[in-house]
């Protein structure tokens, strides 16, 4: 009779695996003094405590149904379960296939009532002992977590193990928060990783081609591009500002130095999760001015979009009225040229003498709006034990919106001033350096100064007449 032989280890780090190599020796003998044969089903570094699909298990059970298999051997039952639905769902298949059972620590007989209630207690002992492990888990990572000490072992920005930042990583970290808060895409951030050479990096299982890990092969590391995603993901990590965090609440400070004060993540987090932008600043679509420059035509207050002509040029133009349109490379050079032009003179290092450009300043509007947030809260509840009536409820709730609509104002034009930190206002350089920006911080720049404005082409439209573009400094 053919007998399936099931080995299974949870946790196998190393790739090795020598715990399936011992069962399998044991679980072999014991085949061979019943006189089966075996057949392997390995579900190496597959827990079956959580739930998620053992694809071996689930193959012997096909071929269990089939015919194919007449016995299962285990080296004990919490290899082939830690569930009990589980194991109800395989006792049935077995009464039903007139299934034999055998352990290394001794038969099971499924078809008497004796058998399943042996089987039953011990899936019964096993699922108590994961619960009791989960609770101690937690007991712990509470604990590990109060202390500030990581979880993590690698991370970006950091040497690996010491936990020390990275001489040739950490300044880019630094760089990427900075861009964020200057008015930069994530794009913009994937090029900066990107170009210096510093992929992303992780441990993967090499596998067949039929996508099943290759036993017994060490873990290689693989380097791939960064992705918007993925930088979204990384510049949310509170460990990047030394926080220590415990199931997504920041619960102190951490043991390791940080890469970036915890101001300036804080300030990024503003930017990240302001409205419409998840996971970020989006990336212009293609073309440099696209959406930037408003229509000019009575009564449209549309904005023009780039696209490419028949003959190859790129133009914006109003999608919105259709009646203007003008070509990029008449009005891109005009508004580099504004620009810069006006962040060069003199009075342009006011831009950065704000009073919401303050840290305290900042601080505060944060405690106030959690205050408001918080409040809220309280006001649901207060609602749902019928302590306020509808009419009330609505009327506190929409003053306190009203309250964190302004807060987010403040809050996002205290952000905004930071687009022209890193640009050397008031001198002459400032011009290169605008010419240098990425589309989406130059859109950001824009978007604080001025608004530029196309008006029609009007009699003599064969010609190009620059006084169509008009600016409107804030």
């Amino acid at each position: 009779m053919d007998a399936a032989v099931y080995l299974r280890i949870s946790y196998d780090p190393s790739g090795q695996a020598l715990g399936v190599a011992r069962q399998r020796e044991d679980c072999t003998a014991l085949c061979t003094s019943k006189g089966w044969t075996s057949v392997e089903y390995i579900d190496n570094d597959t827990s079956a405590s959580t739930g998620k699909r053992r694809p071996a298990y689930e193959r012997m059970l096909a071929d269990i149904r089939d015919g194919r298999i007449g016995a299962v051997v285990a080296w004990d039952l919490d290899r082939l379960h830690r569930r009990p639905i589980e194991l109800e769902s395989f006792m049935a298949l077995a009464d039903e296939r007139h299934l034999a059972l055998a352990t290394v620590s001794g038969d099971v007989d499924l078809s008497t009532a004796q058998g399943r209630l042996v089987a039953r207690m011990k899936g019964s002992v096993a699922a108590h002992e994961i619960e009791h492990k989960k609770a101690r888990q937690r007991r712990a990572a509470e604990q590990k977590a109060a202390r500030g000490e990581p979880q993590w072992k690698r991370a970006f920005g950091y040497l690996d193990e010491a936990r020390t930042p990275d001489p040739t990583t950490a300044p880019l970290v630094k760089q990427a928060y900075a861009a964020v808060l200057a008015g930069s895409s994530l794009a913009d951030i994937c090029a900066l990783f990107n170009d210096a050479g510093a992929l992303t990096a992780r441990w993967v299982r090499p596998r067949d081609a039929d996508g099943s890990p290759v036993r017994d092969a060490k873990p290689i590391l693989e380097r791939r591009p960064w992705n918007p995603s993925l930088v979204s993901q990384f510049l949310r990590k509170p460990r990047n500002a030394g926080l220590r965090d415990h199931n997504g609440t920041i619960v102190g400070r951490g043991t390791w130095p940080p890469l970036v004060d915890e101001e300036t993540w804080r300030a990024a987090q503003s930017v990240l999760d302001a409205p419409g932008r998840s996971p970020g600043r989006k990336t212009v679509r293609r073309h440099l001015l696209t959406g930037v420059l408003r229509c000019g035509r009575a009564g449209c207050g549309g904005h023009l979009s780039g696209m490419q002509t028949i003959d190859k040029r790129i133009t914006y133009a109003c999608k919105t009225c259709r009646g203007v349109s003008i070509r990029a490379e008449h009005v891109e050079p005009m508004i580099y040229h504004a620009v810069g032009e006006r962040l060069a003179q003199p009075d342009a290092v006011d831009l950065l003498k704000a009073e919401l450009h303050d840290t305290a300043e900042a601080e505060r509007l944060r405690g106030e709006r959690a205050t408001l947030l918080a409040r809220l809260d309280e006001i649901a509840v207060e609602r749902a034990d019928g302590l306020i009536d509808g009419k009330g409820y609505r009327t506190m709730t929409d003053r306190i919106n009203a309250q964190l609509v302004s807060l987010e104002r403040a809050q996002q034009d205290q952000e905004r001033l930071r687009v022209f930190d890193g640009l050397p206002l008031g001198t002459p350089e400032v011009v290169e350096r605008v010419r240098a920006l990425s589309p989406d911080r130059l859109r950001a720049v824009i978007d604080v100064l001025v608004v530029f404005e196309v008006a029609p082409v009007g009699k003599g439209g064969h010609v190009f007449n620059p006084d169509r573009v008009t600016a409107t400094w804030k």
